[in-house]
């Protein structure tokens, strides 16, 4: 059914942004974000089509933003998680600031490992979770696809709309880590597209001039951050439309002292 027909019912859904994918060519929405989300009671949601850099002010949220959504199954996407979006439903709640509350907010979508979420995703198109890992290391590969061939609408002006620059991330972003909880795990690498590292390249491309400049600096400031042994460090994960691989969202750092939560 057209998600714009008349009949679709739309459920309203308080979400918490938990990641945002880098920004992508569409030729209907301009660009999209695909968002990933986890509600009070610990349902991990993907949230798209949202044109996030086009959006009013007021509802372009951020991670760590409480939002409201008025969302329907997708369907054309068979992804359990994955919901289509009323844009002009969205309404930015307010910021969870607290490490400790970010923690027990996210520790609600957690499994134990990879390989877990392999066996829910062949049981039950599971395609979201999130794990504890080890960080090993962030490695650069060749993008292995063009968006001026395979998209070339990305080059065509918009009637109403004055479309803002979007480049292509130079090369693909990928990350080494084990399932900390996994002592038979076996190292997997991954796409990491988050909109936060792909920004942080374009970044640093520009302060440091060169490529392997900014791809060293980014890979120093994550190993600082993810390798911290004083931390623990959690991924957010999902599937490709189109591919069974996994790649990851979002990464995330928690003090070791944080208490259980009491309630």
């Amino acid at each position: 059914m057209d998600p714009d027909s008349p009949d679709v019912v739309w459920t309203r859904t308080r979400v918490l942004i938990i990641g945002r994918a880098s920004p992508e060519p569409s030729k209907k929405h301009i660009e999209t974000v695909c968002t990933g989300g986890i509600t009070e009671s610990g349902e991990l949601l993907r949230l798209y089509p949202i044109p996030l850099r086009y959006l009013e002010q007021e509802k372009r949220y951020k991670q760590w933003s409480w939002a409201e959504f008025e969302i329907q199954k997708s369907p054309s996407d068979k992804r359990k998680e994955s919901y289509v979006v009323r844009q002009e439903s969205i309404k930015v709640l307010g910021h969870v600031d607290s490490e400790t509350e970010r923690y027990h907010l996210l520790s609600k979508g957690i499994v134990p490992d990879r390989e877990i979420l392999d066996a829910m995703r062949e049981r039950d198109r599971t395609s979201i979770g999130l794990i504890e890992i080890e960080v090993q290391d962030l490695v650069a590969r060749p993008r292995r696809k063009e968006w001026a061939k395979e998209k070339p609408y990305t080059k065509q002006t918009h009637l109403y709309v004055e479309k803002k620059p979007l480049e292509q991330p130079s090369i693909e972003l990928q990350i080494k880590f084990r399932c900390k909880n996994n002592s038979a795990c076996k190292t997997h690498q991954c796409s990491l597209i988050g909109w936060e590292y792909t920004e942080g390249l374009r970044s640093f491309i520009i302060k440091y001039g060169s490529l392997d400049g900014a791809f060293m600096r980014l890979r120093e400031a994550l190993t600082n951050r993810y390798l911290d042994r004083s931390k623990r460090t959690f991924a957010l994960m999902g599937t490709h439309f189109k591919y069974p691989s996994w790649m990851v969202a979002q990464l995330y750092a928690f003090s070791r002292d944080i208490p259980p939560r009491l309630f």
